[in-house]
């Protein structure tokens, strides 16, 4: 992020000029929720009572992390009852003290990973404040009488979403990364055929086909979409694994054999980090590839926003399909984000090209 002088004193501030305008964003938002708390509006989803009102400002609502038997990770939600507005104020003052007690250094790590941390609090906030969906469904679809889909709430369906994504991720990444790196070394390098060829069909087998293959040999639930998740997101972890390591320049190879290093040392200090920037975009591209695909399995007994979009589809109830489509889309974005925070951090200094 680049900063300018000028800028700095006519704020009087020794500010970077995009962290001030994140803090006026932060604020900004906090003054707009403060004055909606005020503003009633009706409720319209069937499940609440006649006459019902609330508002559009939300609470903070905080993500939980827990171990499960059945899904591993047991991902949930909870609301903290502070109102939103308060933790918008908040995140400003953080980005603003973030910014000023390390003006004098170039931040890299912090700041991005705090405003990825903040901007997905606010989306998870957003995403538990049921009035808010129940206000947008209803003015796409104003003559529906069921808006919220009955059985759960947004954020609830969002958590098992993530719980595909987390769990399907780590075991993609893991043996992607493994696959890749293995068949570049010089004793495995024939095998490369044949692991491109197995990475391919799993992006060439439609992902539902995988999860109807996969019902009747390990059941309706969790692991069957995990199974198709892991197959149609390997592709992007071993292709770039495989092309940012064989674009390493083999006179640098040759150059740190000369110093000495082992193999290892090579892989280690070397190889992985020149390639970690197109490790990263593959491993970030998997990743949003399975929050779009984890919908698939509700279909398989797995929960996440693909239950309302499958049971609106049968149910002819098209406010409950985008009550399932546009958080899957949102989170998605969000990843993204999240993701390239993270790319940038762990990108080392000498390969970024833009900070």
């Amino acid at each position: 992020m680049t900063t300018t002088a000028s800028t700095d004193k006519q704020q009087g501030f020794n500010l970077p000029t995009g962290v001030t305008v994140v803090s006026l964003i932060w604020a900004a938002l906090a003054a707009l929720l403060f004055i909606l708390q005020f503003i009633p509006i009706p409720l319209n989803d069937e499940r609440f009572e006649e006459g019902a009102t609330a508002t559009l400002s939300p609470d903070l609502w905080l993500p939980t992390l827990g171990l499960d038997g059945n899904t591993i990770i047991d991902v949930g939600a909870v609301d903290s009852l502070i109102p939103f507005w308060i933790a918008a104020l908040v995140f400003a003052a953080g980005d603003i003290a973030l910014a000023y007690y390390r003006r004098e250094q170039e931040e890299k790590l912090l700041r991005p990973l705090y405003r990825a941390l903040t901007i997905f609090l606010a989306f998870w906030s957003f995403f538990g404040h049921l009035p808010l969906w129940d206000a947008l469904l209803h003015g796409i679809f104003p003559r529906s009488p069921q808006l919220l889909y009955p059985r759960t709430t947004v954020v609830s369906l969002t958590a098992q979403h993530l719980e595909l994504v987390i769990v399907s991720s780590i075991i993609t990444i893991s043996i992607g990364l493994a696959l890749g790196i293995m068949v570049t070394r010089d004793q495995f390098r024939e095998f490369l055929p044949l692991v491109s060829d197995l990475v391919n069909s799993g992006q060439t087998v439609p992902t539902l086909a995988i999860v109807a293959i996969m019902v009747p040999i390990v059941g309706l639930g969790f692991w069957p979409a995990i199974v198709a998740l892991i197959l149609y997101g390997m592709l992007p972890v071993v292709r770039n694994t495989i092309a940012g390591i064989e674009a390493v320049d083999s006179f640098i190879i040759d150059s740190a054999r000369g110093m000495g290093l082992t193999r290892q040392q090579i892989l280690w200090q070397i190889e992985l980090p020149i390639a970690s920037t197109i490790i990263l975009a593959g491993i970030r591209t998997s990743v949003v590839i399975n929050v779009g695909t984890a919908a698939l399995g509700a279909y398989a007994g797995s929960g996440g926003l693909g239950v309302p979009i499958a049971g609106g589809l049968s149910q002819q109830i098209y406010a409950f399909v985008l009550l399932g489509a546009l958080p899957a889309a949102l989170l998605a974005i969000l990843i993204d984000y999240v993701l390239e925070r993270i790319e940038f951090v762990l990108t080392p200094k000498g390969l970024q090209i833009a900070g």
